[in-house]
């Protein structure tokens, strides 16, 4: 994490002003790499560019739609598998993650150690032999049923090749494509091997994301209807305000 993203993390989870010395504090307690003399010249460039106001002495205030754009960072190994089947494929949509990345806005955070492999439901075998024959040595699981993912994903390391929505919010980083953390919100809600992220903890999730990213709702919105689940999305969502006004 740079500099500047440690700032704006920390900035975005005290909804309101903070102290210049609490600021310091918690990043050199996480990052010891990290020194006073540039977390300062840091805040001076976000002060310069609107991100950050000055509300007194040591003390700022992050500025509306100024959240960090969340991007996930695909592993070594995630590019290499992804790499390679985009040059057997090269004309199928399809995308890498994998869903540990939700641990960063959970309190609860379980054993995850699996990937998924998303893709347009045409080239869905053919990826899923293709992985087969890389020789990973690990499960390679297709479109697993609920039962499936308690019996076959529970602490272990696997592939899940599973059906790509079209539209899907995606990117690309490193040469890979990968979720926007609209699309991982989204199949946060029901998916059969996200079972962990269910009851009170979508709500954390939610919650947190939004505090600490930017979350884009026209794009959170419309591909939550194409997976019916916009119904579901806003009664997150108008639980978390509500809950806040009463704080």
């Amino acid at each position: 994490m740079t500099t500047t993203e440690a700032i704006l993390n920390y900035a975005a989870m005290q909804r309101g002003t903070f102290q210049r010395k609490d600021l310091l504090r918690d990043i050199v307690s996480k990052q010891t790499d990290i020194k006073e003399r540039a977390v300062d010249l840091q805040i001076s460039r976000l002060i310069a560019s609107g991100i950050l106001l000055r509300r007194g002495r040591g003390e700022y205030l992050l500025t509306e739609n100024s959240l960090p754009e969340f991007v996930y960072k695909p592993s070594e190994t995630e590019k290499d598998i992804f790499l390679k089947l985009r040059k057997q494929f090269p004309f199928l949509d399809m995308c890498i993650w994998s869903p540990r990345v939700l641990s960063f806005f959970m309190i609860h955070v379980p054993n995850i150690g699996y990937t998924f492999v998303d893709v347009e439901k045409e080239g869905m075998e053919s990826v899923f032999h293709a992985l087969q024959n890389m020789n990973l040595s690990q499960n390679i699981l297709f479109a697993p049923s609920a039962k499936d993912c308690e019996r076959y994903l529970t602490g272990t390391d696997a592939i899940v090749v599973r059906q790509l929505i079209g539209q899907s919010p995606l990117t690309e980083v490193d040469g890979s494509t990968v979720p926007r953390i609209e699309k991982i919100l989204v199949d946060a809600i029901g998916d059969n091997e996200i079972q962990f992220a269910g009851g009170s903890e979508i709500y954390n999730i939610y919650e947190y994301a939004r505090e600490r990213n930017n979350v884009n709702m026209s794009k959170l919105m419309r591909y939550a209807s194409r997976r019916n689940r916009k119904e579901k999305v806003e009664q997150i969502i108008n639980t978390i305000e509500h809950d806040k006004s009463k704080e």
